[in-house]
């Protein structure tokens, strides 16, 4: 298993486009590390997100009065 996966690899791997996967780190369900130019997702982040996503814990999203969608 590697320890870490690059933006196009993980999207792959999440079978989701690259806009949501952008989404996900932006929303802080998923972790980043930047290594120069690149970033990369450590494998842990992914597996903690797909368990999340088992356990019905992620996915869920409500729109707030002004109109913004945040994610339980």
């Amino acid at each position: 298993m590697k320890l870490a996966y690059s933006v196009l690899e993980a999207y792959d791997l999440l079978s989701i486009g690259r806009t949501t996967l952008y989404g996900l780190i932006k929303s802080g369900a998923l972790q980043t590390r930047k290594v120069g130019r690149r970033t990369l997702i450590p494998a842990k982040s992914l597996d903690a997100f797909i368990g999340a996503v088992e356990g019905g814990e992620h996915g869920r999203r409500d729109r707030d009065s002004s109109g913004s969608v945040s994610h339980e």
